[in-house]
């Protein structure tokens, strides 16, 4: 299994904040990334923006995730007081 966090909007479109994804081997963020796509189409406007942690530490669509693994789903926040 995976652990799949899901963090601002991308909590908001998807409807929860975490679920389990069922993992039997090796695979990358980006083949996980494809499957969700398949489940909320609406979350693929977000692949060139998306920031990605594997096990709490920053990884790319690009890194390697085994099963066991947690990976969080994060847009890039902006704001503050000017």
């Amino acid at each position: 299994m995976l652990k799949v966090r899901f963090f601002a909007s991308l909590k908001d479109l998807v409807g929860e904040s975490e679920m389990e994804m069922q993992l039997e081997q090796e695979t990358s963020v980006r083949k996980i990334f494809q499957q969700l796509e398949t489940r909320f189409p609406e979350i693929k406007k977000y692949e060139s923006i998306l920031l990605v942690a594997v096990n709490m530490e920053y990884a790319d669509l690009d890194s390697t995730v085994t099963p066991g693994d947690e990976v969080c789903f994060f847009p890039p926040v902006s704001g503050g007081t000017g």
